[in-house]
């Protein structure tokens, strides 16, 4: 067995364990009853965009510096992952806004730069399949870093403009030891199925690049 195939393995053990802990081991929140069950999975998720989008910066200064392919690759295939856990985000938030808040909906500081985050990777994205090779990897690169920029805006947005829906960043560690638990468990059930597909999907893209250095060599 690969080391892939064994982070693969694991992730869906522990998924299928997330998803036990958060139905019949955390204890149900008194307001909102079971939809409060979404929190587990749209915090989660959130946080794993943060990592995915922070490998994608940290790769993108490493292009920038020494130009290795790995590094773009890397850059890019986590910027995907990070584009996937974000419609996750913005699929479970509204759900859950609209038992909490009574609304789908609201422009309050933290949905609003989520969504500025999100849409800048998409940008990521569009600007790649819109410039020449060379061209793509620097200014995606670059793209990459300053998009960054905005996830602590995004994590310390409800400290800085006060009034939003949301609760501040430590309530999350004041929720009862079996919500807490379940929490983590599908925090890092999440972390793994990131590491997961990073490792598939960038795999998959050194083999794109072989074959295309490959038929380049025979057209030559």
């Amino acid at each position: 067995m690969t080391r892939t195939q064994l982070i693969g393995l694991l992730s869906a053990i522990l998924l299928f364990v997330a998803i036990y802990v958060v139905f019949s081991f955390a204890e149900i929140e008194m307001t909102m009853l079971e939809v409060q069950k979404i929190f587990y999975f749209h915090i989660s998720s959130a946080f794993t965009l943060f990592l995915a989008f922070g490998v994608t910066f940290i790769s993108s200064i490493l292009y920038l510096i020494k130009r290795r392919d790995k590094h773009d690759t890397i850059a890019l295939v986590s910027t995907e992952i990070g584009i996937v856990f974000g419609v996750v985000v913005f699929t479970t938030g509204p759900i859950w806004a609209r038992y909490a808040w009574n609304t789908w909906w609201n422009w309050e500081p933290r949905l609003t730069s989520a969504l500025i985050l999100w849409l800048t990777y998409i940008g990521y994205l569009i600007l790649r399949s819109a410039l020449a090779e060379e061209k793509k990897r620097v200014y995606s690169a670059v793209l990459g870093i300053i998009g960054f920029l905005n996830v602590p805006i995004v994590y310390f947005s409800v400290e800085l403009w006060q009034g939003g829906l949301h609760p501040d960043t430590s309530t999350k560690m004041n929720l009862p030891s079996t919500m807490q638990i379940a929490w983590l468990i599908s925090w890092l059930a999440l972390t793994l199925l990131y590491l997961f597909l990073l490792m598939f999907r960038y795999r998959t893209e050194q083999i794109k690049l072989e074959l295309e250095t490959i038929q380049h060599q025979q057209m030559n």
